[in-house]
């Protein structure tokens, strides 16, 4: 064969191969992007739906926000204080006084309340906008704290000893305010005070269980 005609021959098929060669190493680099832009693709993906996970993620932790609800909620759960003017009659023949008087006292009375926190005194249920909270009515807790600020004694005639009188006065005052109290109990300020100390108490139990991003509507209400 023509040595010309070779030449020519080789150079074709050199020639085919290197537009070969081009073109696999040019389909791996379009593959290889493609992998990639994949996998990114994946790894967000993947965010979202952790993300979107997160949003939702408060309904799966009723039961163990419950339970750090109860903690939280120990009493006293609201306190209000409140300044009284107090008279009472001592009778001459109860006191053994000359003439009957009348004690006219201030006190700075603190009243501390609280609500049921057991297990079952606690109903947390999801509803389809948000989180329902219903507890029990709140009850005075223990005894109020009294602080006498003045006191006066009134009679016709004067009275010796009137510290001795003072005792007696405020075991009545005592006996007075903590019947108050129980009545406080149900007034719209106290019931709202303890409300607003579940629902806080909730939203911090809920914003502390793994994997919540999004805390939904809370709805407290009583029994």
């Amino acid at each position: 064969m023509d040595p010309v005609v070779i030449f020519a021959i080789s150079g074709c098929l050199l020639s085919a191969g290197i537009v070969y060669v081009m073109l696999k190493v040019s389909h791996f680099g379009e593959t290889q992007a493609v992998a990639d832009q994949l996998s990114k693709a994946h790894v967000v993906a993947e965010g979202l739906k952790k993300k979107i996970s997160g949003y939702t993620k408060y309904a799966e932790c009723l039961d163990a926000a419950k339970l750090a609800l109860a903690e939280q909620l120990k009493p006293p759960v609201a306190k209000i204080v409140r300044d009284y003017v107090y008279s009472t009659e001592l009778g001459k023949e109860e006191f053994h006084l000359v003439a009957d008087a009348t004690a006219i006292m201030t006190y700075s009375v603190e009243f501390s309340f609280t609500v049921d926190a057991s297990a079952n005194a606690l109903e947390l249920k999801p509803l389809d906008n948000g989180v329902s909270l219903r507890i029990n009515r709140p009850v005075l807790a223990g005894d109020p704290v009294i602080k006498p600020q003045s006191e006066r004694l009134m009679s016709a005639i004067s009275i010796p000893n009137e510290s001795a009188l003072m005792p007696a006065v405020h075991s009545r005052f005592a006996d007075f305010v903590k019947r108050n109290g129980n009545v406080m109990s149900s007034e719209p300020t106290v019931q709202a005070m303890c409300k607003l100390k579940a629902l806080e108490c909730l939203r911090d139990a809920l914003a502390k269980q793994p994997g919540v991003l999004h805390l939904p509507g809370i709805f407290v209400d009583f029994k």
